[in-house]
């Protein structure tokens, strides 16, 4: 069995999570995400630790585009299982792509229910990630609830080694006011607190239009963690671009002041008073790097042929 798993993804000892290895990752190649970083580090290494845990792990990520939620989703199946989000252990449902017709919702909740109860049956390690979580239909979110519970069996299969991870952009407009307000008051970004926004999140989730509005999930409350991803500065973005750049091999443009300005002129910031954060986080940052190269090959090609021409 141990050779097996050397070469194959196993439920066992092999694959066991590296808490080490993920705060090394957090820290490396996410920006601007010290809540984030210390909130999901030490509840999955408690909850991998703990052989009486009643229930499964369970927890929320909420925050505007680009800010990370997906990216530290990979990260964490990456240190958790050696192929990663390829581990027959892992399953990534997102709601506008798996389940985008309510009039099938029957079929989607019986698909749904048989693929939790597979894959914990396989392993009781099993990962479960739902992604747009605020367009996920109420009763599909009711099919889950179930096995979220204190219960130490759930038809027949024990599910409190599971982890739940839900994605959703729900609370991005408070987490940015919290946020923005911490700074206009001259306060530094580290001192921002889990306790200034889980309440905030947990009543955002709950009372507004979407995925988990008005659910047993939260009055009862089954989520243990509802993690704010912050919206991103200028000096976290320049960060992305860095590295973006070094990855192409371009580090003279990653120390090139006036490079990196032009990126970051490019992008949207808000409040228009100031502009302090990133209307896209991150995720606009390799498409706008590259076209500014572009744009440099492109002038220099130019000069070129119009000296080649006198």
């Amino acid at each position: 069995m141990f050779l097996k798993c050397l070469f194959y993804t196993c439920c066992g000892e092999t694959d066991i999570f590296n808490y080490h290895a993920l705060y090394k990752d957090f820290d490396n190649k996410i920006f601007g995400q010290h809540l984030m970083a210390e909130s999901v580090v030490h509840s999955i290494k408690s909850h991998w630790h703990n052989e009486h845990s009643q229930k499964p792990l369970v927890l929320s990520f909420h925050g505007g585009t680009g800010t990370g939620k997906n990216y530290v989703t990979e990260i964490i199946v990456n240190n958790t299982y050696r192929s990663g989000m390829h581990s027959p252990f892992v399953n990534y449902f997102v709601a506008t792509n798996n389940f985008p017709n309510k009039k099938y919702i029957e079929d989607y909740k019986l698909e749904l229910k048989d693929q939790l109860i597979r894959s914990a049956r396989r392993c009781q390690r099993s990962i479960f990630i739902f992604d747009e979580t605020d367009k996920l239909q109420s009763e599909l979110i009711q099919v889950i609830k179930p096995f979220l519970d204190y219960y130490p069996a759930v038809f027949g299969v024990d599910f409190r080694k599971t982890i739940f991870i839900f994605l959703s952009n729900k609370g991005s407009k408070e987490i940015a006011n919290i946020a923005l307000e911490h700074h206009e008051n001259g306060k530094i970004r580290s001192q921002l607190e889990l306790k200034h926004f889980e309440r905030t999140l947990m009543l955002s989730a709950f009372n507004e239009e979407g995925g988990l509005r008005n659910t047993d999930m939260i009055s009862n409350q089954l989520i243990d963690h509802f993690i704010p991803f912050l919206p991103l500065s200028k000096f976290y973005v320049s960060q992305c671009i860095q590295v973006h750049l070094r990855k192409r091999g371009r580090h003279d443009l990653a120390k090139d002041g006036e490079f990196m300005q032009r990126v970051l002129d490019s992008l949207e910031f808000f409040p228009e008073s100031s502009k302090i954060f990133s209307s896209s986080g991150c995720k606009r940052v390799n498409a706008k790097t590259d076209l500014e190269i572009s744009k440099m090959g492109f002038s220099l090609n130019s000069k070129k042929e119009f000296n080649d021409e006198l």
